[in-house]
């Protein structure tokens, strides 16, 4: 089952950058603009679901203030990540814009797997993955290579 909600989380990402896009066009206004509708409009369904759920509760709200500043950096880096998609896909389309954001993704997950960073459980660099991850990039460069040689 995670591993459907993880392929619908990919169709819902590919879907959200040019619906983003196409309502800063039609607003005739900034990609940024329509970034912060769009996480309006998140933050509103994540809020009524919260709420409804139960999951919303007093107690939440008193443990905010002793976490760490670094653990609210997810809603700035989603923030960017919005930002960037609205921005991004019509400039350089939607699959160069995600083939980049999903080697970025490959390689920080990568790192970030290695060390066991925020707690999460540490798995070890093997080669099986650098050698797929070089494939992959290999894939990338022939894939954009009528671009990069202008």
């Amino acid at each position: 089952m995670y591993y459907v909600v993880a392929l619908c989380m990919g169709l819902s990402i590919a879907l959200q950058a040019p619906i983003n896009a196409a309502l800063g066009r039609s607003l005739q206004t900034s990609p940024l603009v329509a970034a912060l509708i769009s996480f309006f409009i998140g933050t509103l369904c994540l809020l009524l679901i919260a709420f409804y759920s139960g999951a919303l509760n007093l107690g939440i709200f008193q443990a905010l203030g002793t976490q760490n500043w670094w653990k609210f950096l997810g809603g700035v880096l989603g923030a960017f990540f919005v930002f960037g998609t609205t921005l991004l896909a019509p400039k350089i389309g939607l699959l160069n814009m995600f083939l980049l954001v999903l080697f970025g993704q490959l390689i920080t997950s990568l790192l970030l797997d290695s060390i066991g960073a925020f707690g999460l459980e540490s798995k070890p660099i093997l080669w099986n993955k650098i050698i797929g991850l070089g494939v992959i990039l290999i894939g990338l460069f022939v894939f954009f290579y009528r671009e990069i040689r202008g």
